[in-house]
């Protein structure tokens, strides 16, 4: 019997980490990805800072370069589906909801949470510290070192 696809939100670091730097401890993720036994799960604010990221100087890519990453990232992805109204200013979450101090990291949260993701995955140390708070609505923080992958 084969495991089930997990369904998991990828903290932009992580992208950049996958596509951009091919960092060695990324490979089995990418395995994953490329067999898929991973699903990542994205929205449009969530690619909206991958494109704005990609410019950034320390990625050292030019124009191609970034259009070709954000295309390789789309055709992996799956675009998850948001409620009505969902927008960067209106990310619809439950009272209580966990905020982070980085609001560009609040949308990340928010697709994990309507989507149902198995995990967000992230490096972000004060995204982790909210592991506690995010579980009591089923929201999964894994550091990339805690993945069990196939």
């Amino acid at each position: 019997m084969t495991a089930p696809t997990r369904r998991l939100v990828l903290d932009t670091n992580i992208v950049l980490d996958c596509l951009v730097f091919c960092d060695p401890a990324m490979t089995a993720l990418m395995a994953a990805i490329e067999a898929r036994d991973v699903q990542p799960l994205v929205h449009d604010q969530s690619l909206d800072e991958l494109q704005r990221v990609l410019a950034y100087p320390q990625c050292r890519l030019d124009e191609n370069a970034q259009r070709s990453v954000l295309e390789r990232y789309v055709a992996i992805a799956t675009v998850a589906a948001m409620p009505a109204g969902f927008d960067r200013n209106s990310l619809l979450l439950p009272p209580d909801f966990p905020l982070c101090r980085d609001r560009d990291d609040q949308p990340f949260l928010a697709l994990a949470w309507h989507a149902g993701a198995d995990a967000l995955v992230t490096r972000d140390k004060t995204l982790l510290k909210l592991r506690r708070k995010a579980r009591r609505f089923d929201v999964t923080l894994l550091a990339p070192a805690e993945l069990k992958l196939p």
